[in-house]
């Protein structure tokens, strides 16, 4: 439980860095270099591990303080915090509230970050005079919006949200979306930028085409 809420935790808070990032280079290209210089993005990398170690040694404390005394089996795909306080027999209304304000509070402060950086982004394309531009920064920031809707998508409608409606079979479905789906995804969603990837596709599905259309002629 401990690595698997560092690791989402991390990666929320990666993904608003990200989106600080690609503000920084769309906004003001000419002083990328210096704005994200390694001085600058290496603290934000630490400080995103550092913050997911934090939330994850709260919880697991948290959790592991309180009594099983039933089952130990839970109805989940991992050792997630909500399938563990289904199981205590322990009252688990401080721990739901501690989940309830921490997670929420990490998601409202990172997707804040990200509508910010994006707003600038907008203003920014506004500026932009030719369809190339705006073509580029559109695929620039395509998939990062992408990773962040899934991801913070998922995360919220599991850990923010009342405890009267924690529906763990749904939560088990769900859960495998942000921490299974969009791992699987990422290499797809970011090499779609990538030109000889774009231009192995069109290789591969250009030639695919005509031999279709020769099998149906026949």
């Amino acid at each position: 439980m401990f690595l698997a809420v560092t690791c989402g935790t991390t990666e929320c808070f990666l993904l608003a860095a990200m989106a600080y990032d690609r503000y920084v280079a769309i906004y003001n290209p000419l002083l990328y270099s210096v704005s994200m210089s390694p001085r600058v993005y290496v603290p934000l990398m630490v400080a995103s591990c550092v913050g997911g170690i934090v939330h994850a040694i709260t919880h697991t404390t948290a959790t592991f303080s309180l009594s099983f005394c039933g089952s130990n089996v839970i109805k989940h795909i991992f050792c997630d915090i909500p399938p563990l306080l289904a199981i205590s027999c322990s009252d688990t209304r401080p721990n739901q509230l501690l989940l309830f304000y921490f997670a929420g509070s990490i998601e409202i402060c990172t997707i804040l970050i990200v509508l910010i950086s994006y707003g600038f982004i907008l203003l920014a394309i506004l500026r932009i005079r030719s369809a190339e531009g705006k073509r580029k920064v559109f695929s620039t920031c395509g998939s990062h919006l992408t990773a962040v809707s899934i991801f913070h998508g998922t995360a919220v409608f599991v850990y923010v949200r009342p405890a009267s409606n924690y529906a763990l079979e749904h939560d088990m479905v769900v859960s495998i979306f942000y921490t299974t789906f969009i791992s699987m995804l990422n290499p797809l969603i970011y090499s779609l930028r990538n030109k000889d990837i774009k231009a192995a596709m069109q290789k591969v599905f250009g030639n695919y085409q005509p031999i279709n259309k020769g099998c149906f002629s026949q």
